[in-house]
Formats: C-alpha cells, structure tokens, sequence
C-alpha cells in the first residue's frame, strides 16, 4: 500500500471516534452549576476581635531588656573634654598653656561648668605643623575634644584651621586661639563663614596691632618725650604687612584700607619718620640700624616686635651704641615681663614698652591674676592674661547655652557675649561678634606704656588723659598710676641711677 493511502485511512479513523464521542455527551443529562453559600466560611473570616496570637500582649517587655536611665549614665557625671596644643620648649608658649591650665583648675575646683568637671587633654607639636594637625585629628575624632586650644604660633594655627574645615562637618567643635596673628584667619571665616564658623581668635586683627595698640607709643614720643624724629623698626613678618606697606582688608562687611605706619605717625602726630628699617625675623646685629639712626637724627626709636626679634639681644646693644641716649620702645616680646631687666643684665635701663607683669597693672582686674601667675612661677605678658581669660570665657559660653555639646549654638553664643571678666580688656572689646574686619577676633584697646628706671623699678608713663584711653570707665583703670610726669631720658637715668 502507498503512503498516500494509508495517510487517508488514519485520518479516516479518527474522524468517526470524534463522532461517535460527541453523540454520548449530548446524550447525557444536564448538570447544575455549583452555588455558593450565602456566609463567608469560617475559615477566611476573621474574628471581630483580634487573635491573641496576632497582637501582643501590653504588659512590659522581658527583664532581660535593660533600660535606658540605668545604662545611661546621668548628663552631669559626664565631663567636658578641652584639649590644648602647644610647644612646652618655647618660655612663652608653655606660659599661655599653664596659664590657661591655671583657669580651668580653678573653674573645676569651684564646681566646674553646669557642675562638669572640665578634662583637659595636652598635646606637644613641637614647632611642627603636620605634628600639630596629627594630633588635632586624634583629640577630636578619638578622644572626643569639643574645645580645641592652640598656641600662638600662625603657621601652626593655619594649617589646623584647614584641617579643621574638613573635620567640622563630622566632628562638631570649636577652636580657640587667643594670640594667632594672622590676618588670613579672619578673612577666612568672614567670607566663607560656614566652612570655618568654628575658628575663633580672641586676639586684636593685624590692623589694629599695628594701628590702635601702636599709637600710645607716638603720644608718648610727641606729648611726653618732645621728639620730632622718630625710626621705625619693623618685624619683617606676616603680621606686620599693614605697618609696613599698608593694607587693604576685602571683606563681606565691607573693604577697609589701613595706611602704613610711616603716614599716620606724620598725619595724627606730626611726626617725621627718618629713618625705616625691616629686621629679618631672627636677626642678631642691630648695631647698624642703631647706628644710623642715630646719624638720621632719630629721637625716638621704635620696634615693632614679637617674640620672633630678639630685644634681649637688641636691647644690649643699643645701650652700648651711639644711638643709646634715643630712647628705645618696645612691642611684644619678654620686654612685657618685669624680669626683662635682669635678662639684660640692666641694659633696659630707660627702655618704653608694654608690661603687663606688676601687681599694680592700671586696669583694675588684671591684678588678680599677676600674684597668682607668680606663685606658680610664671611671668605675665598678654598673652597668659588671654589663655587665662579664654577658659572663664568657655565657662560663661558654655552656661548660657546649658549643653556644652549644642557647638551650633556655643558658636552662636560666642558671637554674641560681651566677656565682662577678661583680665585683661574691657567688655566692648572682648567681643567676637563685630561685623566688620574683627568677626571672630576682639576689638582692640590701647595698650598702658611703661619705661624700666632705676633698679628695674616700671613706671607707667602713658597719660591718663590720651583719647584712645577712653574706651575704658573710670571703674575699669587706676589712672593714678599713669605718671607720665615720672618719665626720664635714657641719658638722665644712666647719671642718676647709682
């Protein structure tokens, strides 16, 4: 048989079974569609109360679960962590730090702050900024510092603000320098304020430490010594920039332009500037500037100073020169001490400068501080009255807020406050808050001028009745002790002196 054919029988086949399948099924009876119950099975409607199974029961949780008052421990018992950063070699340095130490032991022993003891951690950088920034890093991110303190050395202070900008967001805390004297802190956090908000520097700008602090020396030099010539020395340093070229301050509050020292002198006191002189930051000879002073014709010298010149060394040799009967005034540097006159060997005889080591400094609540900064062995210049200071600052800050770790409003509340019990300056000027070049920094006040006489003896010769002098109240200054009718000539004492 051929395929064809047997194809065609199988499809056959098939064709008749579909038929005969199909006559059975319509031969059977129809069957009803199933029906559904009118109420819903037990088993898929719940009950209308819930299942104790499904809610849990609202007695207390197992003792097994502690609680949080129990393993918490009380805000109160906690302390508040400040760290310090400083270079412990340096005389000056270890003296901001033991005084700010100073401030705290006293502030713990009296209860310490919202009745928190204050932990005071202490860092050694060594002079060295990758070290100082190393161990900025460790204090906050590991041991939990919210306060940070640096030493006032600027490039040091620098580099950790930058360190800082970067750690703020993570880490919340401020840092203190009260001393730093670099302009570019300041500028920094005016105009990008929410980058470095946390960095404060309660300390004058570089514009008034060489313009406000600077000009009682020039109304001695005209209304006290009688001079009209006068040299300028000048730190060749950073922060003397306004003093020697003058400057332009560019910020969000406005631009403000400062004139170089050698102007002001000639325009506010008539004075004529001979002879100006740069010194190089280490300098050891300054007989030829002393010398050609005096060929000039200066009768007044003055040395714009930090403790980077050596007036130890610049002092000796002045009183050895010719230019030893023009009187010598000092700025910064261990001149401030009272001891400066045994340093030299009492080469400072006649010298002018700022001191802030005698028990009877003119503003009146310095002098609690300089007895006790003696007891424990330390002279007093600004700078220990600022660290000293800082720490009760830190305290009122931190009581006002009620929360030493809410650093938004520390920082808010440091803008704000007028810091009435600074050793050192008044309230108006121990502000943070001034929206001007000052933001973050204080308003700076004039300086009381003294002259070393016999024996190392400081006479405060400033006059009471100076302008710049009326920033403070009469409650504030003992102006009975601005003699500047006491003052006498390098030449005078060296005859009298015996």
């Amino acid at each position: 048989m051929s395929k064809g054919k047997n194809l065609g029988l199988i499809i056959g086949v098939i064709l008749v079974l579909l038929v005969i399948g199909a006559v059975v099924y319509l031969s059977q009876p129809a069957q009803p569609l199933p029906t559904t119950t009118p109420t819903t099975p037990q088993t898929t409607t719940p009950s209308p109360t819930s299942p104790t199974a499904i809610t849990p029961s609202p007695t207390p949780p197992p003792e097994t679960v502690p609680s949080p008052t129990v393993t918490t421990p009380p805000p109160t018992s906690q302390p508040i962590v400040a760290c310090i950063i400083y270079n412990p070699r340096v005389s000056v340095l270890k003296a901001m730090a033991e005084a700010f130490k100073l401030g705290i032991k006293e502030i713990n022993e009296r209860g310490g702050i919202l009745g928190r003891q204050v932990v005071l951690l202490e860092e050694d950088h060594q002079g060295k900024a990758d070290l100082a920034v190393a161990a900025y890093r460790r204090l906050v991110t590991e041991k939990g510092c919210k306060y940070v303190f640096i030493d006032g050395v600027s490039e040091i202070a620098l580099a950790v603000m930058e360190a800082g900008a970067t750690l703020y967001p993570s880490y919340k805390h401020v840092v203190i320098v009260p001393g730093q004297g670099a302009m570019a802190t300041t500028l920094k956090v005016i105009n990008d304020y929410d980058k470095y908000k946390f960095y404060f520097r309660p300390f004058f700008p570089d514009p008034d430490l060489n313009y406000v602090v600077t000009k009682p020396y020039f109304d001695i030099a005209k209304n006290v010594i009688g001079a009209k010539k006068v040299a300028l020395f000048l730190e060749d340093a950073a922060w003397t920039l306004c003093s020697r070229e003058g400057c332009t301050v560019d910020t969000k509050f406005g631009s403000y332009k400062f004139k170089p020292m050698r102007e002001w002198v000639k325009e506010e006191f008539g004075l004529d500037v001979v002879y100006e002189v740069k010194i190089a930051v280490g300098e050891k000879n300054f007989v030829p500037y002393l010398e050609e002073a005096a060929r000039r014709g200066a009768e007044f010298i003055f040395v714009l100073s930090s403790w980077y010149t050596d007036t130890t060394t610049l002092t000796k040799q002045w009183a050895t020169s010719s230019a030893r009967d023009i009187p010598l005034a000092l700025f910064g540097g261990p001149n401030q001490w009272a001891v400066f006159w045994n340093i030299t060997g009492g080469a400072a005889l006649g010298v002018i400068t700022l001191n802030y080591d005698v028990p009877d400094y003119p503003y009146i609540k310095a002098r609690s501080l300089i007895p006790k900064a003696h007891a424990l062995g330390l002279r007093v210049d600004s700078s220990v009255h600022m660290y000293y200071s800082t720490a009760y600052l830190l305290k009122i800050v931190i009581e006002k807020v009620g929360n030493p770790d809410d650093i938004e409003n520390i920082i808010k509340t440091l803008e704000e406050v007028k810091f009435s019990e600074h050793t050192l300056y008044p309230p108006d000027s121990a502000y943070l808050g001034s929206k001007d070049y000052r933001f973050h920094s204080y308003i700076a006040v004039p300086g009381f001028v003294a002259q070393f006489q016999c024996g190392g003896k400081i006479v405060f010769i400033s006059r009471p009745d100076y302008e710049g002098y009326k920033i403070y109240t009469p409650a504030e200054v003992d102006f009975s002790v601005l003699r500047p009718q006491d003052y006498k000539s390098p030449k005078v004492l060296r005859e009298t002196c015996k």
